[in-house]
This record gives C-alpha cells, sequence and structure tokens, in this order.
C-alpha cells in the first residue's frame, strides 16, 4: 500500500479527489491535508500531491516532505476526469515501484 498525502486548502474537494483516486487504484491509501497539519502526516507519506491552488506554496511543502517525493496537481485534477490524472501524477512520480504500474486503465506507461 502507497500511502499518499494529498495537501489542499480546506480539505473538501480534496477528500472526493481522494476516494475517486482509491476507487480507481486501490494501491493507493490516501490521506488529506491541509497544509498546517502537513507536519503531523508527512513522515508517513509515500507520496505528496498538492492542490493547484496551494502551488505557490511548492518549497514550503518540499522542505517539510523531505525526501518524500512531491508534485503539484493541474487544475484538471478536479474535473470529472481527476482521478484518472491524479493516479498518473502518481505514477509518474513514483514510477515502477507504484502500485499497479503502469496505469491499470491504459495498459501502457505513464
Amino acid at each position: 500500500m502507497t500511502n499518499v498525502v494529498l495537501v489542499c486548502v480546506a480539505g473538501i474537494s480534496g477528500t472526493f479527489l481522494a476516494r475517486r483516486v482509491r476507487q480507481l487504484d486501490s494501491g493507493f491509501e490516501t490521506t488529506v491535508s491541509t497544509l498546517d497539519a502537513l507536519p503531523a502526516v508527512a513522515a508517513s507519506a509515500d507520496a505528496i500531491l498538492i492542490a493547484p491552488q496551494l502551488a505557490a506554496s511548492l518549497e514550503t511543502i518540499t522542505a517539510l516532505a523531505g525526501r518524500v517525493p512531491v508534485a503539484v496537481l493541474p487544475g484538471t485534477a478536479y474535473s470529472a476526469d481527476g482521478a484518472d490524472i491524479a493516479v498518473r501524477t502518481l505514477h509518474a512520480l513514483l514510477g515502477p515501484e507504484s502500485p499497479n504500474f503502469p496505469h491499470p486503465t491504459s495498459g501502457k506507461k505513464d
């Protein structure tokens, strides 16, 4: 199981995205966190995804993450196909160690 932290402003839209990511790829366990709460969960993460509205905080989040890989999600990650975009972002971030790599719905490497 790969532990993913999704960092967003308030957690509402992030919670919906996290649920859809888990439905699409059960190899990811997702936790939603605000920037303020990130220090408490960053150490247990295998990857951190940042909501696009927090892109300006990338440097701060990367510092908090230490050696955990970090990526900013595109705005389209909150669209109807957002879970697929988030899973593809995770596979690109984690590479072959990512669960269900290559992406289970595409049959090809990301």
